[in-house]
């Protein structure tokens, strides 16, 4: 007898178990855990921009192909040049050298060069002038861009700091006309301690390096 009562006591259970998952009707309960980024440059877009101003032999700044090539995974990112010879380039790609192509209307290579591009950066080439396949940039390189202070050789408000970009490692060289700021106060180059964030704006230099104009704490 106490095992029939047992028996209908466990039936109950299981009913009221099945009628309270089946409520959950079309609900996908899904179990994840906090290691599912990217890695790398993740998901930070990249913006790259530039005006073509003459080309040689002469022909159309208009309709220009610009295309960049991730040098990790080859993957292309392209636009078209406007009547003004403008073009800007949006997406995941980055690398110390970004491989940079320009085509004609008819899709023939007209001229190449590389450029460098931290992760999740914006770099403003300026004018651009095309001799006979060779680029120039007419202008400073500008590059904006956020990253983790991870060593100060600052001295009497001058000197490099190191910062990196995901796993890119920038040198910023700091001059007495660098501009530091955090919530509008001014600051020294001292006052940058490891593990600051910040984000700087400057001129692109050679080897992942960046003369600073702006750096102001996040």
């Amino acid at each position: 007898m106490r095992t029939k009562k047992a028996s209908s006591l466990l039936g109950h259970i299981i009913c009221i178990l099945f009628i309270s998952l089946s409520s959950l009707g079309g609900c996908d309960i899904e179990f994840s855990s906090d290691n599912d980024n990217d890695g790398g440059n993740g998901d930070q877009e990249a913006i790259l921009k530039g005006t073509i101003t003459s080309i040689i032999p002469n022909r159309n700044l208009d309709g220009i192909t610009v295309e960049v090539e991730d040098e990790d995974t080859g993957t292309l990112f392209p636009d078209v040049t406007d009547t003004n010879g403008f073009f800007q380039i949006e997406g995941g790609f980055s690398g110390s050298s970004v491989r940079l192509e320009f085509f004609d209307e008819n899709q023939m290579q007209i001229a190449l060069t590389s450029i460098t591009v931290f992760p999740g950066a914006e770099v403003d080439l300026g004018d651009i002038t095309i001799n006979n396949r060779s680029v120039t940039f007419e202008d400073d390189i500008i590059v904006i861009f956020e990253g983790d202070i991870i060593e100060n050789n600052c001295s009497q408000g001058v000197g490099t700091i190191e910062v990196t970009v995901d796993d890119t490692e920038v040198i910023v060289e700091i001059s007495s006309s660098t501009d530091i700021v955090r919530d509008n106060d001014d600051l020294v180059c001292e006052d940058l301690l490891i593990g600051d964030q910040v984000e700087i704006r400057g001129e692109l230099l050679i080897n992942n390096t960046v003369g600073a104009d702006r750096i102001e704490l996040l």
